[in-house]
């Protein structure tokens, strides 16, 4: 039977990471495009949903990977990596984006850190003329001055905001705004405050306030604008955030000879990256935790530290254990310099007239993020305290809308909500899924990386990225029964799903729970009533599209068709010269997983005309289990149904590859054995066709020819 093409409604589910993601970016399908090796595509559904992926490709604290399943059966996704691969593979520093001014009203964005940077490209890409106020000589706010270089490049910033400028963004350097009525004097009919949270909070004990001691913000600003602070050998730092694990890591850079972080609570209740914290502990940096300054003296130009060692008592608001500290276990501590970094506030000009909430923040309308004065409007540091880059760019993103919803005089658009998978994986279905290894990205090593600002992490390379993009789980795109009037209910897809799945509920119907479907497909080929799809749309119309191309414009005959996995290269990488290669006589259709292939694709591919068809899968690298027995006893019925119309069975043949198998060796024997049928099928008709009288094939004897 004839493939078709059908039209269906996209029912995947919102997967975990994206729920998690503050911009909500997809995922799931650049991870899967990566994986296919399909990189400038991933690269454009990044783009779509993030603006500038160059900079969260360094520094996203990556909350998708808090919550990717995969870390319930070995370790999650590497998603940020995967997303600098596709950055840097993808040419992401060749893309322009173009905007046309559409409107007359000007905005005003005060501050050039990433929520202004995301609010200014957004309302440039609605039409609006924007203009940037920095107060610095150089944009980015704290991606300039608050992150080290070796871990965001300081010219990967500037590429951003030279985009910016070619978009037509204009950018005012060394221009502090004191006061918005100014601004709207200029003619802005439209303001966006995101000045930052730059003024260090202080311990508030004796003697911090001498010399010696520096907040963690002033201290990291003064080492990106070029300075280079005198430390002497021996650092303190106060804090257990991400300012004080880089504040820590950059005083080894500036010659430090020991760098000492106090906490105090334990290394469980510390905010600050995991992989941060791995990686200063292996540059040298010392870790006491359960340890808190009280006091601050000066000995022969030497810092004294008193600290006190606590212990946790009940959780706090924060939901962290409360520390308390533990009565008489004073001690001394030595130092150079002892670098504060506990937190950070704004700091607000008087003149700016905002009303001012906990923290020193700005006050806004959580929906609309409007403050006290019409048409202003705050977001980022300024109004949550610190916050990390991407909930910074999200802020951003809304603040252009709401913006745009002012200047058109309209209600805010609340927001659809989305459909997370919900619930864990089951335990049984944990158990099958095959343990892959997390591969990370290399890192120089920890001797060459504290003598300079060098970027610490490298980039995958080209198969590492693809293996790694394959160990996702494509949550939420798995299959589902679309009619239930159809459902036989002989609860085939119970027997065959490798995952276990599929289930009866209460009233003896089957289902099949979207949150545990691994999206293998098999048993989509193996219902006998064919009321089960993949809710992924790609997933179910690929091979009958491919199918229907190869009716309408596929090579002639002889030809092979393949069915090949798109992953571990095989659709991208090693069968790329055989793709859709007429001379060679191969047609390649691409699969997700050749779980998903069906007898009645290998048939049709037949009676459009191959001599030979093979199904090509990742062997033991496939991420899925029981897909190469399920897909063997698939090819076995074909192998049937050949010999049934006459043909050798030897025609369709199985492979997945393994350790030390040549794939590309193992087509070309399997080719030469289809053209040896081919031809022998030939002479077969030639003989049969010379020993039959004239007349039994319609022969014409004027011409010598069948009529």
């Amino acid at each position: 039977m004839r493939a078709k093409i059908t039209t269906y409604q996209d029912r995947t589910l919102i997967p975990p990471c994206q729920a998690a993601c503050p911009l909500h970016m997809r995922i799931r399908e650049y991870v899967d495009l990566i994986a296919q090796g399909r990189i400038m595509e991933a690269l454009k559904v990044i783009r779509e949903d993030n603006p500038f992926p160059s900079i969260c490709a360094h520094v996203c604290t990556h909350p998708c990977e808090e919550a990717c399943r995969r870390g319930k059966v070995d370790k999650p996704v590497a998603i940020r990596a995967l997303k600098r691969f596709a950055v840097e593979f993808g040419g992401d520093r060749m893309v322009e984006i173009e905007a046309e001014t559409r409107r007359k009203e000007k905005v005003a964005v005060v501050g050039s850190g990433p929520a202004g940077m995301a609010c200014a490209y957004y309302l440039r890409r609605l039409g609006y003329p924007v203009t940037i106020f920095e107060a610095h000589s150089e944009p980015g706010g704290m991606l300039r001055v608050g992150i080290p270089r070796y871990r965001l490049p300081r010219e990967i910033v500037q590429r951003e905001f030279d985009r910016l400028i070619r978009m037509g963004v204009e950018l005012r350097l060394n221009t502090r705004v004191v006061s918005l009525d100014l601004l709207f004097e200029m003619g802005y009919q439209a303001v966006f405050v995101t000045i930052g949270a730059h003024q260090g909070l202080r311990l508030g004990i004796e003697g911090e306030e001498g010399p010696g001691v520096v907040d963690g913000a002033t201290f990291l600003r003064e080492v990106n604008l070029g300075l280079k602070p005198l430390l002497g050998e021996k650092v303190g730092v106060v804090g257990g955030g991400n300012v004080a694990i880089d504040a820590a890591r950059t005083a080894l850079r500036l010659g430090a000879k020991e760098v000492r972080v106090l906490y105090r609570r334990g290394p469980e209740e510390m905010p600050a990256s995991e992989a941060e914290v791995q990686q200063a502990k292996e540059e040298g940096v010392q870790f006491d935790y359960l340890v808190a300054p009280l006091r601050i003296e000066r000995e022969r130009n030497k810092l004294k530290v008193i600290c006190i060692r606590m212990k946790l008592g009940e959780p706090d608001s924060s939901g962290r254990r409360r520390p308390v500290p533990i009565e008489g276990s004073e001690f001394p501590l030595m130092l150079d310099t002892l670098i504060v970094a506990i937190g950070q506030a704004p700091q607000l000009p008087e003149d700016f007239r905002l009303r001012i909430g906990k923290g020193a923040t700005i006050h806004v309308d959580p929906v609309s993020l409007a403050t006290n004065r019409p048409g202003v409007f705050a977001g980022g540091d300024a109004v949550t305290g610190p916050a990390t880059v991407v909930e910074a760019l999200a802020v951003g993103k809304r603040a252009a809308f709401r913006i745009d919803d002012y200047l058109n005089h309209r209600y805010p658009v609340p927001e659809k909500e989305a459909r997370p998978v919900v619930g864990d994986l089951l335990p049984e279905t944990i158990a099958m899924i095959r343990k892959i290894s997390r591969m990370d990205p290399p890192h120089l090593p920890p001797e060459v990386r504290v003598k300079e600002f060098v970027p610490v992490e490298m980039v995958y390379g080209w198969e590492e990225a693809i293996k790694e993009a394959r160990r996702c789980l494509k949550c939420g795109a798995g299959a589902e029964i679309f009619s239930r009037d159809r459902c036989a209910s002989c609860l085939t897809c119970l027997r065959v799903c490798p995952y276990h799945v599929p289930r009866l509920n209460g009233t003896g119907e089957v289902e099949i729970p979207a949150d545990q479907c691994q999206a293998c497909g098999i048993c989509v080929a193996q219902c006998p009533a064919k009321v089960i799809i993949l809710r992924k749309p790609q997933d179910r119309r690929q091979i009958a599209e491919e199918l229907n191309h190869l009716a309408r414009y596929g090579p002639s005959k002889p030809m092979m068709v393949g069915f090949c996995c798109q992953y571990g290269l095989y659709g991208t990488g090693v069968l790329s010269g055989l793709y859709r290669e007429k001379k060679a006589g191969v047609y390649i259709i691409p699969v997700s997983c050749v779980g998903k292939v069906e007898a009645e694709h290998l048939l049709e591919a037949f009676r459009l005309g191959a001599e030979g068809v093979f199904v090509a899968g990742c062997g033991d690298q496939c991420s899925r289990e029981d897909t190469a027995l399920w897909l063997g006893r698939r090819i076995e019925k074909v192998r049937e149904s050949l010999g049934e119309m006459g043909l050798e069975p030897e025609r369709i043949k199985l492979f997945m590859p393994g350790e030390g198998r040549d794939l590309l060796e193992d087509l070309r024997d399997f080719s030469q054995k289809v053209a040896g049928l081919y031809l022998a099928s030939l002479v077969r008709q030639e003989v049969k066709y010379d020993s039959c009288p004239t007349e039994a094939f319609g022969r014409d004897p004027t011409h010598d020819r069948p009529l």
